[in-house]
């Protein structure tokens, strides 16, 4: 996951996705945490739909993960 590129969207579904899957967290319980109903966070997971960035945030923050921004050379 470090250094993971993060050129689209369907990117940052499939960080959340493996994170969650790697903390045996269930959806439902990312869900509560974080607000995103349930059925929203599977969309999102299956790149089904493109969230707001706050939303990103708020499932990246929770799963413990950084989301950070670097210049290309």
């Amino acid at each position: 996951m470090k250094g993971d590129k993060i050129r689209k969207p369907e990117d940052l579904a499939v960080i959340i996705r493996k994170r969650r899957q790697r903390l045996q967290m269930r959806q439902e319980t990312l869900s509560s945490i974080t607000g995103v109903a349930q059925s929203n966070l599977s969309r999102i997971e299956r790149g089904e739909v493109i969230a707001e960035l706050d939303t990103y945030l708020r499932l990246l923050s929770a799963l413990g993960v950084d989301l950070m921004a670097e210049a290309r050379s």
